[in-house]
């Protein structure tokens, strides 16, 4: 495992000529931080237009031959302001230039893409410049399929073209290749996902996310009041959290560093002092016990009956054959000897609704079926609670007390998960009272 760290900063960190500083102090701290992955620009208050939805404004007036001048001056002042306030000569100005000409004249030859990915590329090349550092493209060097499936020669080729432990290395976050060998981008947040997949590839010691909050709270403090600090959060946890509604890292980030083993550490560019949240294997003894709890809302159950249901096989197979015909997945699917429940998107099922019902009440001929919309799913999240006698008393107990009718119960067999669905106008009042009901 090489000594370097993968540092990742995110579009607040990376907003104005300000956080460029914190940034270079940030770096010049610790010798290991020699891969550093930057986001496009974000907002700088609440009312400004991230520099990412300008690209994507731009291309959208452009690609209708309509006059784009607005979001594009906006982007190019953005860059000019950084360059300016930083000291630097300003060498972007005729890549700037030669997109706006193929923007005005030939607009076909300019992709979504490769224009929304320009915020990073030409954020990463200020960063080089500022830090001294080596630039190195994020295309072609990380390839993927169209599933977003990385190409296992990337990772031989990010251990190339990083080879050497004493160089520093900037790059662009958020895009790479696909097998056509054009720029396309990940998802939204996708930069977290660039610097796993670049930990993986040098074999870093630890992969730092930097954002503006100090690592992960155990609940949202829009919900809970000054909820505590998660100091660890294991591999498995996390992604039980981030699909339940924590979102502080993207959850498709993890797997790249959890294949070797990478801790990340979610740390705050403006505040680098604090230690932040570290994201690692299961450890060996859960300090508290639960490690988090988080709800989604969005949820619809679809609730069949039927007698007899245990004994009719390949029952639940046609049922789900159903949804999938529709192009519908499902979130929970607990049953019972006589009837089974399937909790989906609601806008999803919206769409299809009509369908999907007609569909298994001709196939499966049940005695009943009904749709209840209103859903949220809540989810309680540890290590702590595996084996331990009373944790699913406790959590019910609490919401009983506060009135919150349960509607859904699922507990995997690894017990570090329970899943209640209640209704959506109860989901603050359930997540409050199964934190306190742990933490007091």
């Amino acid at each position: 495992m090489s000594k370097r760290t993968v540092c990742k900063f995110g579009g607040s960190s990376v907003a104005d000529a300000g956080q460029f500083k914190k940034i270079k102090a940030i770096v010049e701290s610790d010798k290991n931080r020699k891969v550093i992955v930057v986001s496009a620009p974000g907002k700088r208050n609440p009312k400004e237009t991230k520099l990412t939805d300008l690209l994507y404004s731009t291309y959208d007036l452009a690609s209708k031959g309509l006059d784009f001048s607005t979001p594009w001056n906006l982007i190019r002042e953005r860059y000019n302001e950084i360059c300016n306030e930083l000291g630097l000569e300003n060498k972007l100005t005729e890549d700037l230039d030669s997109l706006e000409d193929k923007l005005k004249n030939h607009p076909e030859s300019v992709t979504i893409d490769f224009l929304v990915s320009r915020g990073e590329f030409l954020c990463a090349r200020l960063m080089a410049k500022y830090l001294g550092a080596n630039f190195v493209d994020t295309f072609p060097l990380i390839t993927f399929d169209d599933k977003y499936r990385i190409v296992p020669k990337t990772y031989d080729d990010i251990a190339k073209a990083l080879s050497d432990e004493n160089q520093l290395y900037v790059l662009p976050g958020f895009y790479g290749s696909n097998l056509r060998g054009e720029v396309k981008t990940f998802s939204r947040g996708g930069s977290d996902i660039t610097g796993a997949i670049l930990a993986n590839g040098i074999d870093a010691q630890k992969y730092e996310n930097w954002t503006d909050v100090s690592g992960m709270l155990m609940a949202d403090p829009r919900i809970v009041e000054n909820p505590l600090p998660i100091e660890y959060v294991s591999y498995r946890e996390i992604r039980e959290l981030a699909y339940s509604g924590a979102s502080v890292l993207h959850d498709e980030s993890i797997a790249p560093c959890r294949v070797k083993k990478i801790p990340i550490n979610i740390r705050n560019t403006n505040r680098p002092e604090d230690a932040g949240t570290i994201i690692g294997p299961t450890p060996e003894k859960a300090l508290r016990p639960i490690t988090g709890v988080a709800g989604r809302k969005g949820f619809s159950m679809i609730y069949i009956e039927k007698s007899m249901m245990n004994k009719e096989v390949g029952f639940g197979r046609r049922v789900l054959a159903v949804l999938e015909s529709e192009g519908l997945s499902y979130e929970l699917c607990p049953s019972a000897i006589d009837s089974m429940s399937i909790v989906v998107d609601s806008k999803a099922l919206e769409a299809v609704q009509n369908t999907v019902l007609e569909d298994i009440t001709q196939q499966m001929r049940p005695d009943r079926i009904k749709v209840f919309p209103g859903i949220a799913l809540i989810a309680t999240v540890g290590h702590g609670m595996t084996n331990k006698i009373g944790v699913a008393a406790k959590l019910f107990t609490a919401l009983a007390d506060n009135n919150v009718n349960v509607r859904i119960i699922d507990q995997g067999s690894s017990q570090i998960n329970i899943i209640t669905g209640v209704d959506e106008a109860d989901t603050e009042k359930a997540i409050r009272s199964i934190y306190t009901a742990f933490m007091n």
